[in-house]
């Protein structure tokens, strides 16, 4: 009854349009006319003002042929759920009678569940059948006027049910147009503007699916995304480097390349770009090589910058052209590294690695900031590798300025070392000797230094028994200012018991010999040796010698 007024409802709208009164309520013919056609019920006529309130209505309706539609739409689900209870029962009957083995060919995937679902035998089909035409026509409206409506749900029901297609596949094929059921006359057009969206089931919901290395390069970027100043990720970066597979390597480069050099000067980020000097190929190396080849003074001078550059030179090992590439870039700009901090540690990893002829350029540049870096740790640092490669004609300038400035070098925490270097190592000359006397000359000074007490024992190794024999006699001498000997004093001292022990390693037996006496003799120079910790190893040391 409901379905047959739904029908009627668009004629007799179209019949009463223009009918009311003035209040907009129904006239005494329209009430006549619902009372014709069986409306106007007793319980209708309670309902009469609810009905007027409704046509006073002026707000927007919803379309009768969308109302229509979706009455079509619900008696298809409907009668799609009666069809798959009907299928179940079949399925069970069909097993307690009659069991079958299903042939291959007819199975059919479901893509909705993903599983195989068997197709029933022929006589069962038949039951079935019948059983859905009788549901159909029990749930089918009995108005007389709606038949074509039933041939085509169920013509649409049909063709859904024996097509492989699942329910979104094949509306939407009718929405499309390429496949339209014979006999269905609507029009879906409507459907295909583009804020429609037909709406999934949970299940049928579209899962996207990632390929691994769609996969791998989200989770490479997140990494790269996440390294600035993030220590764990930049060992995982590193680890993936080490051991991860060619194609992680190459992500790893190209999403490095992107943020380069900025990603060189942080403070763990740095540590990856060494990983791919260290642990990927020629091809990507090289490709970062190239990406800061005009970054290399600017790296060279930053705190973590200069780290990278150190380990790119070690790259270019035996790599003609590319030392070639990374002297032109740093050549113009040595001065300016050598009065860096860091550019210092760039100077001298390329000493350490490339060929001495390739650098002789620096030697000029050496001369000229020698006082400057004389008193740092890496411009000493360039400076002894210099002396140690190079010819004394090269460096001879060199060595007249360590000369020159031995006061301030042996006191320095780091140029007592070039002057170690030159005791030790250089070939003797007159720049030599006259270094070792001015050393003698300041033997207390320098001996009481912290760092020049060291250039003192290197002074020390260079001289002769009659030398030491001289140095022996001025420290068994007392001033008159003195209460014990130069001897006792030194000693006792913590840094100068250092120069008098390599004083008595150096000796013969003579030497010690003749200070233990003079220690035995004097015995509050020996008491006073004694007091000390410094002291008393150093005449233990002693005694130990001339037993020997």
């Amino acid at each position: 009854m409901n379905n047959q007024n739904d029908d009627y409802l668009p004629s007799l709208l179209q019949e009463f349009q223009g009918t009311e009164n003035a209040e907009g309520q129904l006239s005494e013919y329209q009430k006549v006319k619902l009372g014709n056609l069986g409306l106007m019920t007793p319980m209708s006529n309670t309902l009469t003002t609810d009905f007027e309130q409704m046509t006073l209505d002026t707000s927007p309706k919803e379309s009768l042929v969308n109302q229509k539609n979706c009455l079509i739409i619900d008696t298809i689900d409907e009668q799609e759920e009666n069809i798959f209870k009907l299928q179940v029962q079949g399925t069970i009957n069909a097993q307690k009678h009659q069991s079958f083995k299903v042939p291959k060919e007819q199975k059919r995937k479901s893509p909705k569940h993903k599983t195989c679902q068997p197709l029933l035998t022929e006589p069962i089909n038949q039951g079935i059948q019948e059983n859905q035409d009788a549901i159909l026509e029990m749930q089918s409206p009995s108005s007389n006027d709606t038949p074509s409506l039933n041939a085509q749900t169920l013509q649409l029901i049909k063709e859904l049910w024996n097509s492989e297609k699942n329910e979104s596949e094949y509306f939407q094929d009718i929405i499309d147009g390429h496949s339209i059921p014979q006999g269905l006359s609507y029009d879906y057009s409507y459907l295909n503007q583009p804020f429609y969206s037909p709406p999934l089931l949970e299940s049928q919901s579209p899962q996207v699916k990632f390929e691994p290395d769609i996969e791998m390069d989200l989770y490479v970027t997140s990494l790269v995304d996440q390294l600035w100043g993030n220590q764990i990720v930049s060992r995982k970066l590193q680890k993936m480097l080490e051991q991860g597979t060619q194609e992680q390597k190459e992500l790893i480069t190209y999403k490095l390349e992107r943020i380069s050099p900025q990603i060189q000067k942080d403070v763990f980020g740095n540590y990856v770009v060494q990983k791919i000097f260290e642990c990927t190929n020629q091809k990507l190396q090289l490709r970062m090589f190239n990406k800061l080849k005009s970054h290399f003074y600017d790296l060279s001078k930053n705190n973590f910058g200069c780290r990278v550059m150190q380990k790119l030179i070690e790259y270019t090992y035996n790599r003609e052209d590319l030392q070639l590439i990374v002297l032109q870039q740093l050549q113009s700009n040595m001065r300016s590294l050598i009065y860096d901090l860091n550019g210092n540690y760039v100077i001298f990893k390329m000493l350490e690695t490339y060929d001495k002829l390739k650098m002789e350029f620096l030697i000029p540049i050496v001369e000229e900031s020698f006082n400057y870096m004389g008193q740092q740790i890496y411009g000493c640092k360039i400076i002894h590798k210099v002396i140690q490669q190079y010819t004394p004609q090269q460096i001879s300038r060199i060595i007249r300025l360590s000369v020159q400035n031995y006061n301030i070098l042996s006191q320095t925490e780091y140029g007592n070392y070039v002057l170690q270097h030159i005791l030790q190592h250089w070939k003797p000359s007159q720049e030599k000797g006259y270094l070792v006397q001015l050393v003698i000359q300041q033997f207390y000074q320098l001996s009481v230094n912290k760092y020049a007490s060291n250039t003192v024992e290197r002074a020390l190794e260079v001289l002769g028994k009659q030398e030491l024999i001289a140095i022996m006699n001025w420290l068994l001498s007392r001033n008159p200012n003195q209460y014990s000997s130069n001897f006792v004093i030194l000693a006792n001292h913590q840094y100068a018991n250092y120069v008098i022990k390599k004083f008595l390693v150096l000796s013969d037996h003579s030497v010690q010999k003749y200070i233990s006496d003079h220690l035995q003799q004097n015995q509050s120079e020996l008491t006073a040796i004694k007091s000390t910790v410094h002291g008393q190893r150093i005449y233990s040391l002693l005694e130990k010698s001339i037993q020997q």
